[in-house]
């Protein structure tokens, strides 16, 4: 039990709070235990100022009255209780009170602590009494040749009693205080920890992929702000794991299409179903999917490695004016084939930028194919290259059904085409664009896209014209 949080805030609180009240009541105990006997020490000494006042008036005559002294400290004794004895300096006692006939003497330990002022000594059974008595001696003159002491023994039970009294009180204190204080922390820290346990319950959720709810906020600060970075952090699980379940799904069905026309074109050619005239173009419908499977394989793989963070690019300065042209070039057939019309290349000014070659060469790629496939027959491919003293923008524009705000919101998604795109693209993968938008990230640059349905989409790369890790030699 001690080593959960709970038991271990709740057992050191109780701890302190009984050793406060306990310091508290120790100091308490000896400082009212210092003021009764104080007390008491005032008591004794106006007593013995009025009973040496007493024996100098019976000094007559270089003489003291013995016989009438004995009779008044008798008398003194039996109305206050007090034992009274009167010693010479020889410790000698010439006159007593009580009527015990046995001899008494000062000691010499006694008279050398009284010599100088009076001398207080409470506790221990002493004279005639049973009980706890306070010895109080004080020694006086009545001439300057003889000295005498004064020793009253007082009764002091009553001072052992009161201590004992404030040692119960003490003790009582403690306790309550302690069962009072055990019964607030206790509740004050179930209170507090509550948060705590349902954080724990709920990450307990999220561990077996629960990441429905969601936590509340308490009014504490500290808390709130633990529940709100839980309550961020299942947000951003649930939507990779709801990603991840969709990249998954996506995977499978791009697979599972040209894995089936393949299957079946290869069982038709071995079975003989397919007539040996036509084995060489259903072949050549097979190769086309496995060229598309390597492109998927490739482009996942790609992803990959921008995700793990394992993608380092290599940067060099280079024209990107040029290597756009160049690009270009790869795409001459079916530029011709489609009846396209390039613009915008032959006022391209040249632009040298900090790039991966290889990255951004994909980059234009992606696009560039991308736009001849969705550009109309006949219709306009527009490049240009535009840049200031820190950036450069390329756009890549074809003519077209264009795009909906709707699908521009997802155009960068992995796996994400349109219902259009789907019967007219059978060769994509559907990870082009996002590839683009994370080679970019690797570039501290961004893609972006404008359309208008029915007329133009448009693509625009910008990118930084040197790169913060780019170091010259």
């Amino acid at each position: 039990m001690l080593n959960s949080v709970y038991s271990r805030i709740f057992y050191l609180c109780t701890i302190i709070l009984m050793f406060a009240c306990a310091l508290t009541g120790v100091i308490v105990v000896l400082y009212a235990n210092h003021m009764h006997e104080q007390e008491a020490y005032e008591h004794f000494n106006s007593t013995a100022r009025i009973l040496l006042t007493r024996i100098r008036d019976l000094y007559t005559e270089e003489h003291l009255n013995t016989d009438l002294l004995q009779t008044e400290l008798e008398t003194y004794t039996l109305n206050e209780n007090v034992d009274c004895y009167v010693f010479n300096d020889d410790r000698a006692c010439i006159v007593r009170s009580d009527y015990n006939g046995s001899e008494i003497v000062l000691s010499a330990a006694l008279q050398s602590e009284a010599r100088e002022k009076p001398y207080c000594q409470m506790g221990g059974a002493s004279g005639n009494f049973s009980e706890s008595t306070a010895i109080y001696l004080e020694r006086f003159e009545l001439n300057e040749n003889n000295g005498y002491y004064l020793m009253l023994i007082f009764p002091a039970g009553y001072i052992s009693e009161y201590s004992a009294k404030l040692l119960i009180m003490l003790i009582i204190t403690v306790l309550l205080c302690g069962i009072v204080g055990a019964a607030v922390f206790y509740l004050n820290t179930k209170q507090a920890l509550n948060p705590v346990l349902q954080i724990t319950r709920q990450a307990e959720n999220y561990a077996k992929g629960d990441f429905s709810a969601r936590l509340e906020a308490t009014g504490d600060p500290e808390m709130d702000r633990l529940i709100l970075t839980m309550n961020k952090m299942a947000d951003f699980i649930d939507r990779n794991e709801r990603s991840r379940r969709r990249f998954v799904s996506d995977v499978s069905h791009e697979l599972k299409t040209p894995m089936t026309t393949i299957g079946g074109f290869v069982d038709g050619i071995l079975d003989g179903t397919i007539p040996k005239t036509e084995e060489k173009r259903y072949l050549r419908t097979v190769s086309s999917e496995v060229q598309r499977l390597s492109r998927l394989v490739h482009s996942m793989l790609s992803i990959s490695r921008f995700e793990e963070g394992t993608l380092t690019p290599e940067f060099e300065r280079l024209d990107i004016t040029h290597l756009l042209i160049m690009t270009l070039l790869l795409f001459e057939q079916k530029i011709e084939d489609k009846g396209l019309s390039v613009e915008g290349l032959d006022v391209c000014p040249k632009t040298m930028a900090v790039v991966d070659r290889d990255l951004m060469q994909q980059v234009f790629y992606n696009l560039t194919e991308n736009a001849i496939k969705f550009v109309n027959k006949g219709g306009t491919l527009f490049l240009a290259v535009e840049s200031d003293e820190l950036k450069a923008d390329v756009h890549i524009r074809n003519s077209g059904e264009g795009l909906t705000e709707e699908e521009i919101s997802h155009v960068f998604e992995r796996f994400y085409k349109t219902d259009e795109s789907r019967g007219k693209d059978r060769t994509g993968v559907g990870l082009g664009l996002s590839i683009v938008s994370r080679i970019m990230t690797l570039h501290d640059g961004a893609v972006t896209v404008k359309s208008v349905k029915g007329e133009y989409t448009e693509f625009i790369v910008s990118m930084p014209l040197m790169q913060k890790d780019y170091y010259k030699d």
